[in-house]
């Protein structure tokens, strides 16, 4: 089975807790902790004490899967098209602590724990935890931290997609983002970055995916509109890959570390907005450590267009869409020169109808340009659909149907796949 070269996806999604959707810069890992940690602080918020509101959640969903290695079936022996159901169990909790007119301090868990019907060697379990805060004096002072911690064993990939398709992969990551900066008169801001994420595979097989990446930034931040802000931001960061067992031939002097530029301009919203998240476009500059990779292959320095967009719009209070669009580059490991350029977009629904239905709908595609094979250079496309919906059957608990499909095709047939999938949900947030 081929590791690193099938299309992404993320937990957790608006209605059902197994959506997909084509990932930007951010890990796929540090997403799905993200999504995962969002269901436990809306919508409930029912027990308090003081300015202390505690939000416990429990998902619980049954998945068909008629494809769960995302494979052909093109290699009887490792590449068999296997189908299964599988029970998650997710449950989370938030501690959040309100500010009064300042931000706030956010902590959280959640779990998901699959558990595969006829492939139970399968079953895995992931546990992530965060710790969120934001706080804005009334002077101008902003500082923000948001740290998220997981511990993951599910098949889901990370954002290069190695792992993708392969349950127990088993890894850990942490991201940190924090800010400072300064407020004039709610007209115009000045922002400092600092983040840092690092992932560890257990086994040492898969030591070319350790890495950590330190970045800083700068940004400044106007008003052009009573809820609408533009931005100009500049990042430097270096990426690391820190793992060189013996043997294996991958040293400092030859392995797949770099450092970037990246200048990035936009558009973003406050809360209460007609839109909400980021028009994000920018250029990014990389340039290797090292000349030649163990195999004597050289490094290409890459400069190209990147985009980070994620944007929802509340046409109505029942009617939402979203539009993302995404640029990124993503190199498959510490061992080998190999990237590709990942471009691609999504658009998304979410209707409520007879007050007590949602309907979603969502459709993606992007598209992969390898640098290396070159004879003919690799491409792949990625294309996702996917509808369901949800019942408010209390204020606090929903159930949901939904169905998936995800296709890639490339001119490399081996790495072609079809899966389809097919989730019944019950959802409680108190």
């Amino acid at each position: 089975m081929k590791k690193d070269m099938v299309f992404g996806c993320v937990v957790l999604g608006l209605i059902m807790f197994l959506s997909y959707e084509v990932t930007a810069q951010t890990s796929a890992e540090t997403l799905r902790a993200q999504e995962a940690l969002a269901q436990s602080s809306t919508p409930g918020g029912k027990i308090t004490f003081g300015k202390l509101k505690i939000v416990p959640a429990l998902n619980l969903a049954e998945v068909y899967n008629d494809n769960i290695y995302l494979t052909n079936g093109s290699n009887d022996t490792t590449e068999q098209v296997v189908s299964d159901w599988i029970f998650h169990a997710m449950p989370a909790i938030t501690f959040d602590y309100t500010l009064e007119g300042r931000g706030g301090l956010q902590v959280g868990y959640a779990g998901d724990f699959a558990y595969y019907a006829d492939t139970s060697f399968n079953n895995w379990k992931n546990n992530s935890g965060f710790l969120k805060f934001d706080y804005q004096a009334p002077g101008g002072l902003i500082l923000g931290l948001n740290n998220v911690y997981a511990n993951l064993s599910d098949p889901y990939g990370a954002s290069n997609e190695f792992g993708l398709g392969v349950p127990q992969t088993k890894r850990w990551i942490n991201t940190l983002n924090t800010k400072a900066g300064y407020d004039f008169s709610n007209q115009f801001m000045v922002l400092g970055y600092y983040n840092y994420y690092i992932q560890d595979y257990k086994q040492e097989s898969d030591f070319t995916q350790d890495y950590d990446v330190n970045e800083f930034g700068l940004g400044l931040q106007t008003r052009l509109g009573s809820k609408t802000w533009g931005f100009l931001r500049y990042h430097y960061g270096y990426q690391d890959y820190y793992s060189h067992p013996a043997g294996s031939g991958v040293t400092d002097q030859n392995d797949a570390s770099l450092h970037y530029n990246r200048v990035s301009a936009g558009l973003t919203w406050d809360s209460g907005a007609k839109f909400g998240g980021e028009l994000n476009f920018g250029y990014i500059w990389r340039t290797y450590d090292n000349e030649f990779d163990p195999s004597g292959d050289r490094y290409e320095n890459v400069n190209t267009w990147n985009a980070a967009t994620r944007i929802n719009y509340f046409a109505t209070s029942t009617t939402t869409l979203s539009l993302a669009i995404i640029r990124a580059l993503r190199d498959t490991g510490a061992d080998n020169s190999q990237y590709y350029t990942d471009t691609g977009f999504s658009l998304g629904l979410a209707q409520v109808f007879l007050q007590r239905f949602t309907l979603t709908l969502q459709g993606a595609y992007s598209k992969y340009v390898y640098n290396i094979p070159t004879d003919p250079t690799e491409k792949q496309d990625n294309y996702l659909a996917s509808i369901g919906v949800n019942y408010r059957i209390w204020e606090w608990l929903t159930a949901g149907v939904a169905y998936t499909y995800l296709n890639k095709e490339s001119n490399y047939p081996q790495n072609d796949y079809t899966a389809n999938l097919v989730i019944f949900s019950l959802r409680g947030v108190y």
